[in-house]
């Protein structure tokens, strides 16, 4: 079997590889492959079964990067879409879209887990002895309920490595985050004017809209998008927020946090930490982020239940890109829509 390949370099086509294990399931996995004298990683595109390239010039793909759920063809097209209309290879695309981390062949870091307490582990903790203080105060701490990594890591001085080894010994064991159901806590009367663009932006959660909110500073737009989000969440949609600028993310996230408890929220923009912005994007990808806030390259982001597209200030020239990959974040939301 041949996969083509988007690889980011300045070069308008796919390049061609040989891959005996890929399946149809695998187009939208990266994968690594040899490049010159490099070694990059691509995302497969499509398959095939025969090649312009000569056999014998044929190179073998490393290795399918399948650590990831692959890409669902929307994002594909949207992608696509955007290599067409703004003139750049498609593998320069992929490259801005992703995460750095996904750029390359490096682990990726786990999905957020919690911990549980074992019978095992609960048996080891009556016979631990009391010099053993700080692997008896882990598994005292789980024998009350389950806990994150983070809270047993601050549960005393080598609280990782005691939770690595316990898991090794089968006296703890990872499981799934609780996951809990977005809850919309009312905040106080809308005004007419507000009562009057919710009905009428009702009407478009069903099918493909565009509809412009006018309002100057003040006038209670987030409250709009608030009360918008509250129906598209409980309809288990996901809901995509587009800011302009960076500094304008911490107190609308705070807005959603308040007003959501329970839902799942993650912020994507260039300023976040490379660990913290992948996994923003794992649980994007994967539907366990129930809100996308972000500046422009957030249009990207993975979001298989997309419910609604919000882009706050859409007039604001900063949602254009305008180094690398050039493009409008506003008209790409637009595309993503549809």
């Amino acid at each position: 079997m041949i996969v083509r390949v988007a690889l980011d370099v300045p070069l308008p086509k796919l390049f061609d590889y040989r891959a005996e294990d890929a399946t149809r399931a695998d187009i939208g996995c990266r994968v690594l492959v040899p490049f010159g004298k490099k070694r990059l990683v691509g995302l497969i595109v499509e398959l095939a079964t025969e090649s312009e390239v000569p056999a014998s010039r044929l190179r073998a793909a490393e290795r399918i990067l399948r650590e990831v759920a692959p890409l669902r063809r929307e994002w594909m097209e949207l992608a696509k879409f955007c290599s067409h209309y703004y003139q750049r290879p498609l593998g320069e695309v992929v490259a801005a879209a992703l995460p750095s981390r996904l750029r390359s062949a490096r682990p990726i870091p786990d999905a957020p887990r919690d911990y549980a307490l074992t019978p095992a582990g609960a048996d080891a903790l009556a016979a631990i002895p009391s010099r053993h203080r700080r692997l008896r105060a882990l598994l005292s701490r789980l024998a009350k309920g389950r806990a994150s990594a983070s809270e047993l890591a601050a549960q005393a001085r080598g609280g990782r490595n005691l939770l690595r080894r316990s898991i090794e010994t089968g006296w703890i064991a990872s499981i799934e985050p609780e996951r809990s159901e977005p809850r919309f806590v009312h905040a106080h009367e809308l005004t007419s004017e507000q009562r009057q663009a919710i009905g009428i932006l009702r009407g478009g959660l069903e099918k493909f809209r565009v509809s412009l909110l006018f309002g100057v500073t003040g006038s209670g737009k987030t409250e709009i998008y608030l009360q918008l989000t509250a129906e598209v969440l409980a309809r288990s949609k996901q809901v995509l927020i587009l800011v302009p600028e960076i500094a304008l993310t911490p107190a609308l996230e705070a807005a959603f946090r308040d007003r959501f408890p329970g839902a799942c929220i993650v912020t994507q923009t260039s300023a976040m930490a490379e660990l913290e912005r992948v996994r923003g994007w794992l649980l994007a990808h994967s539907g366990r982020a129930d809100i996308v806030l972000g500046t422009r390259l957030a249009v990207f982001a993975p979001l298989p239940r997309l419910g609604l597209v919000v882009v706050d200030e859409e007039q604001d020239a900063s949602f254009k890109q305008r180094e690398g990959v050039r493009y409008s974040a506003r008209d790409l939301a637009i595309t993503r829509g549809q």
